[in-house]
């Protein structure tokens, strides 16, 4: 083929699929990366030093770290314990529960291990026992206006229902609100909440608060608009001994157990206490699935306040959580995430801060190991599943099945890590948007659906741009052949 054959093949390509690199949008932070897996050739590359909040694509580095130390069959365990005399169904002493913090067990769970036991009534007290984890139950740098809702439920060794509860808000037009949670919920909710409309919210300034209190109190004040279908409401716990004493009192009536005592909290180092029964989550394998398919928060700080528990040898906390991802990943894959910080599992802390390189070395690490298969198996598939199954920028073919990622949104933030499949195999992508904001003009064109957020726009432009090279890259080449 000639050289003027070829120049005119190449700008049909180009003017087909795209005249222009997608570019970011105005003010804000990008950085990103992509990689043929079958190579390594990394063929582009921006900013992959930069060091950006990474949101939930930094639940990656710690299923990574869990599979790496744990394995895909490992599970929590919640034991009973006693210390007295145990004969015919009398305990002379007291009964402990063991809580490891397993994000998965509920009361009904637990109701069926008390029944297990054996136990029929218990002369002395029940003791909640939260020794596996040290330190506070939530992560530095998590916003204090977020830690009433259950994307914030405190991963403790306690966790029941995963420390969440659900209600409603009924506002209808010219009604006062009204709240509500389910009867059998140890919580109580109230409201003093204006119905208004748009224009009036926005004049006053008014939106939905909470205030909380102890034992588990939330009041709900401010404004909202009217809807005919009641809004959903999930409530994170705040008093966890409460809550622990509430539920355990009610599954000890369930299994037929007669206390006598107090139903207590605990910190009490009880290894050596004989074991009555044990529950066993489901192994990491589907724990994971949680976490990277649902961007679970709860399981993946949970998970790593297990890890340096595991590691260390002493409570699980963020702090050595953290640094036991780190030397995780160093020892077992050879990452070193250098200037990076880690302020939790989950990525909900405005504290931390990951290079694309670095995102990009847990993913080249997943994909290069078959027994780590499990763990590209559990992240979302574009317009299919997971966070991904609604996701504007991937919704649509090309991009519809051809991405398995993690997605990171936090304010200001949209991030999506992982692979995507071209016509000439597999590769690992990241990109990161960090900064983002738009002006209130355009945010209210957006509510009345009128154009695309710019950071959504630019993704999918990006993604597609990452279809379209190897597509161009591939007829190149065989034009030249």
């Amino acid at each position: 083929m000639t050289r003027k054959a070829f120049t005119g093949l190449t700008m049909l390509l180009v003017l087909a699929f795209g005249s222009r690199a997608a570019t970011p949008p105005e003010h804000g932070q990008a950085a990103w990366l992509l990689a043929d897996l079958g190579s390594g050739r990394i063929e582009q590359s921006h900013n992959p030093e930069l060091l950006l909040k990474p949101a939930s694509t930094q639940k990656l580095l710690t299923s990574l770290a869990g599979a790496l130390a744990l394995g895909p069959d490992w599970r929590y365990d919640t034991r009973l314990r006693y210390r007295g005399q145990l004969e015919n169904g009398l305990l002379v002493g007291d009964l402990l529960i063991d809580f490891v913090g397993d994000p998965s067990l509920t009361r009904e769970q637990l109701r069926d291990l008390l029944a297990r036991s054996g136990i029929r009534r218990i002369s002395g007290n029940l003791l909640l026992n939260q020794s596996r984890f040290g330190g506070y139950d939530r992560g530095n740098g998590w916003s204090w206006n977020d830690l009433g809702v259950c994307y914030t439920a405190p991963p403790a060794a306690l966790i029941l229902d995963r420390n969440c509860v659900q209600g409603a808000l009924y506002a209808r037009p010219g009604q006062p609100a009204r709240a509500t949670v389910p009867a059998h919920q140890p919580v109580t909710v109230s409201a003093e909440v204006e119905v208004l409309g748009e224009a009036e919210r926005r004049a006053r300034f008014c939106e939905l608060e909470v205030e909380m209190s102890p034992p588990n109190r939330y009041h709900l004040s401010g404004c909202t608009g009217p809807r005919q279908e009641p809004w959903p409401l999930r409530f994170a716990i705040q008093d966890l001994d409460a809550w622990g004493q509430a539920l355990s009192r009610w599954a000890l009536g369930q299994a037929g157990i007669a206390l006598s005592g107090e139903i207590l909290a605990s910190r009490q180092q009880a290894a050596d206490w004989p074991v009555l029964a044990s529950h066993a989550s489901p192994p990491l394998r589907e724990l994971v699935q949680r976490i990277l398919i649902h961007s679970d928060n709860l399981h993946a700080d949970s998970l790593l306040r297990t890890l340096g528990a595991e590691r260390f040898g002493q409570p699980g906390s963020f702090r050595n959580g953290s640094q036991a991802v780190r030397d995780i990943l160093l020892e077992q894959a050879g990452i070193d995430l250098g200037p990076a910080w880690l302020a939790d599992g989950s990525g909900l802390s405005a504290h931390n801060l990951l290079r694309a390189a670095d995102l990009l070395a847990v993913l080249q690490t997943m994909a290069a190991r078959p027994e780590l298969d499990w763990l590209v198996d559990a992240l979302p598939v574009s317009g299919e599943s997971g966070t991904l199954q609604y996701r504007n920028s991937v919704l649509q073919p090309p991009l519809k099945g051809r991405v398995r990622a993690k997605t990171g949104t936090i304010a200001h933030v949209q991030n999506l890590a992982g692979f995507i499949d071209t016509d000439g195999g597999r590769k690992a992508f990241v990109l990161l948007q960090n900064g983002l904001s738009i002006s209130p003009e355009q945010q209210q064109q957006l509510a009345r659906g009128e154009g695309e957020w710019p950071a959504r726009a630019f993704e999918r432009q990006w993604l597609e741009d990452a279809l379209n090279q190897d597509l161009i890259g591939r007829t190149n080449q065989s034009t030249m052949d």
